[in-house]
């Protein structure tokens, strides 16, 4: 066989190398969903009610998690029935029956890679949707996160802020 009946062979092969690279590619970004206990509605809560994220997430700017609220910080609004949805009845129902409220992480990060919010929203002043996405104008709990962190996510937003760029600053 001569060139002539190779060369479509070999056009192909970049072809190939590009779909397999885009299947591995939506493998990883469509993680398995995440389930919520309710269906929790940032938007009402941010604009609606002009809560801000730290109102929820308190330790968003003190501590490596954020952390999640539980029913001791929505008792705090819900304690009496909020509104009429099935979900704030349902949240004021939870309270009053002493029952625990848990919300699930939405974002998950190697065990090999250290983040903290104190580091990046405390003294970076980092805004929430710079790593949430519109997460404030959802209606509902997304089911994955609205932005994909990967490391060259996070390598070019130090770039882009003149931060460091050395690996032991967030793998350990």
């Amino acid at each position: 066989m001569g060139d002539a009946g190779r060369s479509p062979l070999l056009a192909l092969i970049p072809l190939a190398i590009l779909l397999a690279a885009l299947t591995l590619m939506l493998a990883v970004n469509r993680s398995p969903a995440v389930p919520q206990p309710i269906a929790f509605n940032h938007l009402l809560h941010i604009e609606g009610e002009g809560l801000d994220c730290e109102d929820c997430h308190e330790y968003v700017r003190v501590s490596a998690h954020a952390g999640l609220p539980g029913a001791e910080i929505c008792s705090e609004c819900h304690d009496t029935l909020q509104g009429d949805s099935e979900e704030s009845a349902r949240v004021t129902a939870l309270i009053e029956q002493d029952e625990p409220l848990r919300f699930n992480k939405l974002f998950s990060l190697p065990d090999h890679v250290f983040y903290t919010h104190r580091r990046h929203v405390g003294i970076g002043e980092l805004q929430c949707l710079q790593c949430h996405g519109d997460i404030a104008e959802t209606e509902r709990p997304p089911e994955r996160p609205l932005i994909s962190i990967s490391m060259e996510y996070c390598v070019d937003c130090h770039r882009e802020q003149g931060e460091t760029l050395d690996c032991n600053a967030c793998h350990r």
